[in-house]
């Protein structure tokens, strides 16, 4: 389904491979280590979807995070995560709106395997995770993990998990909840 420009190459691991997202914009990038082996990384800003037909000023609809995740693991469970990434900070209400076009792009891709494939199950039952990696640039400082302030689960944009300065991390640490 996806052309090979928009994907983003895993690099083999001692155990499960690993993935190196690079932000072009701000030339920043963060490693991301402990992929399950089923895993597909898209570089989910590159998709300008069908957006000459809507009206641009209905928000930010033509938003879209960087990277979409989509895994299954050994444990028979379905991950797609959404994450955006930068050098510094960006707005709240920005990083909303990009977790959401990822959403959205994940569902254009889910209706082209339904419709076009005829397959009625295709990317169904996967949970979805959402988080934003900040302040690439700046390691002066140790790194930290926080969610929202109701540490409800990062499973909708608005309650995304928000990662700063730091550059390798884990899988796991994207899809569980972080205390």
């Amino acid at each position: 389904m996806l052309s090979p420009d928009v994907q983003v190459m895993l690099h083999p691991g001692p155990k499960r491979p690993s993935v190196k997202l690079t932000d072009a914009e701000s030339g920043t990038s963060v490693e991301v280590k402990g992929l399950p082996r089923d895993s597909v990384v898209i570089k989910a800003d590159l998709f300008k979807g069908p957006f000459p037909i809507f009206n641009e000023n209905i928000g930010d609809i033509r938003k879209r995070a960087d990277f979409v995740i989509v895994s299954n693991d050994e444990h028979d469970r379905k991950w797609i995560v959404c994450i955006e990434t930068k050098g510094g900070n960006k707005p709240r209400g920005r990083i909303v709106a990009q977790l959401r076009g990822a959403s959205c792009f994940i569902s254009y891709c889910r209706c082209i395997g339904k419709v076009f494939w005829e397959s009625e199950e295709f990317l169904d039952g996967y949970e979805q995770r959402f988080v934003s990696i900040a302040r690439l640039n700046d390691t002066k400082k140790q790194g930290t993990y926080s969610s929202n302030a109701n540490r409800e689960l990062h499973n909708q944009p608005e309650l995304f998990l928000k990662i700063s300065r730091i550059t390798t991390l884990h899988f796991s640490k994207l899809i569980n909840l972080v205390p």
